[in-house]
């Protein structure tokens, strides 16, 4: 296995003759964000153009308040405001994270949801009920699942979470799409977790991918994940290897002689 190091991205320095100020400013902060409580959705939704309006330091002391209030806001609300975050002042990307969906999830009610994916053509609805299923693992769920990757239903991520949700299960025609690559502009530390599918579950036929791609991609998580799933489809292939390159060389030889087309060099 090639090394794995952490490293550290930033040190700070503390000067202590600064502590304080330093204490003072940091209540300062802490008041300002306890006053958010006290103000309205719509003062609060007002406040992400212009932080003075609220006295908060930062967009995220906003965001933590409206989604607080998320337990709050009527489930046909929460389920527009995917297609609208001012519905309820939330929303959802890479950076906030699901908190509609993780609520509505907490709701447990998920049966009238699924039947409301199919009563809307609105991607982003679409895409936020897929992210609520994704947290129940139950028969219902997994139909729902295979029903929209084979009805290839349009919902902006090219269906990746359900993809992703059936590949956890070893589905064939899951990890042959996960296979593809199609999904790389997911972020690295998601996508990771869905290379390691490819090993837990032996699919063979994304060894080319892992060989020609997963092991060449420009993050490290990537190529850790890819050698870890190559290490399980070949359990007999050394543990350890001196540097990238003759993992990449070795699993490029592996895959030639079981037949796979593969682009790269092995010698």
């Amino acid at each position: 296995m090639i090394s794995r190091r952490v490293v550290p991205l930033m040190l700070s320095a503390v000067v202590i003759c600064f502590a304080p100020f330093v204490s003072s400013a940091q209540s300062g902060q802490q008041a300002a964000a306890s006053d958010l409580s006290k103000l309205s959705t719509d003062k609060l939704m007002a406040c992400y153009v212009n932080l003075k309006l609220c006295g908060a330091s930062d967009i995220w002391q906003i965001s933590d308040e409206l989604n607080s209030r998320l337990p709050s806001v009527p489930s046909e609300r929460l389920v527009a405001c995917f297609d609208d975050w001012k519905v309820c002042g939330a929303q959802e990307d890479r950076t906030s994270g699901w908190p509609i969906s993780d609520e509505l999830a907490r709701r447990g009610d998920i049966q009238w949801l699924l039947d409301r994916y199919w009563q809307t053509r609105n991607m982003m609805i679409r895409n936020g009920i897929e992210h609520v299923a994704y947290h129940f693992d139950t028969p219902e769920v997994t139909a729902f699942m295979k029903k929209v990757v084979s009805k290839r239903v349009f919902d902006g991520e090219d269906r990746y979470w359900p993809v992703n949700y059936l590949a956890k299960k070893c589905d064939t025609v899951a990890l042959r799409e996960l296979s593809s690559g199609r999904y790389r502009g997911q972020g690295s530390l998601q996508y990771q977790t869905s290379v390691e599918l490819l090993g837990k579950c032996g699919y063979r036929p994304a060894i080319p991918y892992l060989v020609d791609d997963a092991l060449y991609d420009f993050s490290l998580n990537i190529v850790i994940a890819a050698q870890d799933s190559l290490q399980q489809i070949y359990p007999d292939a050394p543990q350890d290897f001196d540097s990238l390159e003759k993992v990449q060389r070795y699993y490029c030889g592996r895959a030639k002689r079981d037949g796979f087309k593969v682009k790269c060099i092995d010698h």
